[in-house]
């Protein structure tokens, strides 16, 4: 059999939908499994063991034209439509496959096997159940947890032996914690456990760990410009912990099996109930430094 999963964006999506690729391999004999998805998103899923072959999509009309014949030609025996974009709903439509999944939701005139969603507490563990009408029923799928393979030589950062990773900054404004929260977070870090700060971040966000570098009373370093995914992935995965907010870092630290304390609002489903992984949040306020650090040091020491 022959599968394409379909997650264009977003970057932590593209990586929560990754083991979907390790439970067909698993449950299904000689199954072929690609993955279509942004360029960008093709450097999280390189080097992954369960995807045969990464299927970047260019941005543009010409792009998608090309693309869907490329699909057309490579006769699927499903697509998985796991985001449900415009694009992404077109090309499962025209794409030729006898089998057209994904979940139940607005407009379902694309597909023709849907499927209900079923709260399991977590993202990846919700999205396997678009498996099941290829039969794929995994008795435990709470084993399947995204992992990263894509990691790199850090060459824009000289690491200190021991750090913890911060990254401060998400996509959206609302996730943002406070910049003066996280340099005293640094702080009180540093003099319960004596470790340094790395800050981590991506495009157009230097300014904010700037900020935050200087209003701290400990040491923290930052690369001079954004790290590639891969490397900030070896960065993550040597970190004593990391300490995110709920964005595509968190899930790459996940993914990296490094200790993970993730601020938010509120609980949101977005990461797993595990023994590595903390959410700290408030009912729809965000936590105090305070419980923020009780957090890190009963998950660290």
């Amino acid at each position: 059999m022959k599968v394409i999963l379909i997650q264009l964006r977003q970057l932590g999506d593209v990586l929560l939908s990754s083991p979907l690729g390790k439970a067909l391999k698993e449950n299904l004999k000689n199954c072929e499994v690609h993955f279509l998805t942004s360029p960008i998103g093709s450097e999280i899923l390189k080097g992954n063991p369960y995807i045969d072959r990464i299927i970047p999509l260019k941005e543009g009309s010409l792009g998608e034209l090309r693309t869907l014949s490329l699909i057309r030609k490579e006769k699927y025996d499903a697509v998985i439509d796991v985001q449900r974009t415009g694009r992404s709903q077109r090309l499962t439509f025209f794409s030729g496959a006898p089998l057209r999944i994904a979940f139940k939701k607005g407009r379902n005139f694309f597909y023709n096997r849907l499927v209900d969603w079923e709260n399991r507490g977590y993202t990846t563990w919700e999205r396997l159940k678009l498996l099941e009408p290829l039969g794929v029923k995994p008795k435990d799928y709470t084993k399947y947890l995204p992992e990263f393979f894509n990691y790199r030589e850090v060459k824009g950062l000289k690491l200190p032996k021991n750090f913890f990773v911060v990254v401060p900054t998400a996509r959206k404004r609302e996730k943002m914690w406070p910049t003066e929260k996280f340099s005293q977070l640094i702080t009180e870090i540093y003099r319960e456990l004596k470790v340094p700060a790395v800050l981590l971040y991506g495009p157009g966000e230097k300014e904010t760990v700037k900020e935050i570098a200087r209003n701290t009373e400990a040491q923290a370093i930052y690369p001079e410009e954004p790290l590639p995914i891969g490397e900030s992935a070896t960065v993550i995965k040597n970190g004593l912990f990391f300490i995110g907010l709920n964005s595509f870092a968190s899930h790459l630290s996940v993914a990296s099996g490094t200790k993970t304390v993730v601020i938010d609002r509120k609980k949101s489903g977005w990461f797993p109930p595990v023994e590595t992984v903390r959410e700290v949040h408030g009912n729809g306020n965000f936590p105090e430094v305070n419980e923020v650090l009780k957090t890190v040091l009963s998950l660290v020491q």
